[in-house]
Formats: C-alpha cells, structure tokens, sequence
C-alpha cells in the first residue's frame, strides 16, 4: 500500500488533556503526492459537561448549547475508525500503523487525542510517526534566510497559509478548515523544497 497522510486538527473545551475535552474533530487524508482523498468532521458531546472554558469559545466559537446533539466521544472515535478504515482501506486497526499523523502543533492534539482513548478503553491504533507543520515551516524558514529569501512572518497557521497565499475561509477555528488546510501547506512546502538546490 502507498503512503497516506492523516492531517487532523481539534477544538477543545479548555487547555488541559485528561480534565478538558475534545469537542469537534476535522480530519483530511491524503495520498503519498498529498492530495485529499477524504475528510471527516464531528463535533463531539464533552465528557466533562462541567469544565467548559469561555477562553476556549471565544477561539473556537461552539457554544455547548450546540452540543447537545453531539454524539459521543466513544461513538465518535469509531466513526473515525470506520472513515479511515473504509477511505483509507485498511483492512484492520492494526494497518492503521501505517498512517503519517500530520498538523499545526501536532504535540498539543496528540495528546488530547491519546487521552480520549484512555478514557473510552480503547488502545491507541496509530504509530508514533507525526509529521509537524510548525517545525517543517521552522526548518524551511531557516533555509530560506540563510538565502536571503523572503520568509513566512510567523509559524502559527494563518502565517503559514498568507505566506504560501491560501486564505482560510471562516474567522473562527473550524477544525475541518484547520485540518485541510494544513494539508495543503505541507503539499506546497514539500513541493517548493524540491526546487531547493544545495
């Protein structure tokens, strides 16, 4: 089976793994030249109805009004798994080792993500081979400069995205849009090093 990307990108409750929750999931997968093959999208009910941070709306935007009809973390999470099972063919979670997990920050959602399958008993179907957008643009930011080129102004999304001139389409995070894209950043980075010469 040829390479596959799975870009993920989440919106969560507040800032802490274990106490706060995810509460929308966006996913891209993506094929071994990074072209979207799929997406998958869900806004999830919190575990944790209680420890809901209004810092955290103001950045994401969903109240937890609109969660009352979200299903729920377990639910969600097997969704996830039958989407990338059926759009990705892996015929078992097992094959799912082979996916390259990819994002902004990836560090912050992997944890949040770890977390969820703790707290639902399900074991962690993924490798550990994480593919960061942040340091991918660090390391072609420092390229760049030591040429003299011109550089992205910043490593956040939004910085990543003007400076490849994509344009993200909604003012608050959406994880879907946040998911997709990173995708595309990484498809434009990884092309432009292909024109790099040493």
């Amino acid at each position: 089976m040829s390479e596959q990307y799975l870009c993920i990108d989440l919106e969560m409750s507040g800032q802490t793994p274990g106490i706060h929750d995810i509460i929308q999931i966006g996913a891209a997968l993506l094929d071994e030249n990074f072209e979207q093959i799929s997406t998958f999208e869900s806004l999830i009910y919190p575990e944790n109805e209680a420890d809901f941070d209004p810092g955290s709306k103001r950045i994401h935007g969903i109240s937890r009004f609109e969660l009352d009809e979200a299903p729920s973390l377990e639910e969600t999470i097997d969704d996830l798994e039958y989407w990338l099972q059926e759009e990705g063919e892996f015929p078992s979670r097992k094959a799912m080792r082979d996916l390259k997990i990819c994002g902004q920050g990836i560090n912050n959602d992997i944890s949040f993500l770890k977390a969820s399958y703790e707290t639902v008993n399900l074991t962690w179907p993924f490798a550990y081979q994480f593919i960061d957008l942040q340091d991918i643009t660090l390391f072609y930011k420092t390229i760049l400069e030591a040429n003299g080129r011109e550089v992205p102004k910043g490593l956040g999304l939004n910085a990543i995205a003007e400076y490849l001139e994509m344009e993200r389409v909604r003012e608050k995070h959406n994880a879907l849009e946040d998911a997709e894209l990173t995708g595309r950043c990484l498809a434009e980075l990884f092309k432009k090093a292909k024109e790099i010469k040493l």
